[in-house]
């Protein structure tokens, strides 16, 4: 897992809207808990390899968004995969750049419940989506290094 903290945090989550899988409006300010924002890219195999994974996730009190460069059959499929338990929301890599500074795939950005951005970074695993929910504001690395010299 690679924590990256641009944009810093604390600064707010778009209040863009956004249509999911079943055309449900989804406004990430929102959804409940903390939030945690998935971005996947069908083509690939890292975030195909993750998919499994996030299925099993448990974490209480969070709200899962997965945006995705697929289509809506893909969209479909994934959804019964996931056993429809999230939002899926279609946005090309470019929109994913442009949007939420996000130009590798997978990556994973965290908020809190009042969208405030916590932490952001590259996801390869369950554990790393739930390493980087469970940091608060700060990273990992960043923690490590404070140790290290105090």
């Amino acid at each position: 897992m690679t924590i990256n903290h641009d944009p810093n945090p604390g600064e707010l989550l778009t209040t863009k809207e956004y249509n999911d899988q079943n055309d449900q409006l989804v406004q990430l300010n929102t959804v409940k808990g903390t939030k945690i924002l998935l971005f996947v890219s069908m083509h690939c195999v890292r975030c195909i390899e993750l998919l499994p994974q996030i299925r099993d996730l448990r974490l209480p009190n969070t709200g899962i968004v997965i945006f995705s460069t697929g289509d809506q059959e893909d969209h479909k499929e994934l959804d019964d995969f996931l056993q429809k338990k999230w939002s899926i929301v279609s946005l090309s890599s470019e929109q994913m750049e442009e949007e939420f500074e996000v130009k590798t795939h997978p990556f994973c950005i965290v908020a809190d419940a009042t969208g405030r951005i916590l932490n952001r970074g590259n996801v390869y695993s369950g554990e790393d989506v739930s390493n980087l929910a469970s940091v608060n504001g700060e990273g990992k690395l960043k923690r490590l290094i404070g140790h290290l010299f105090n």
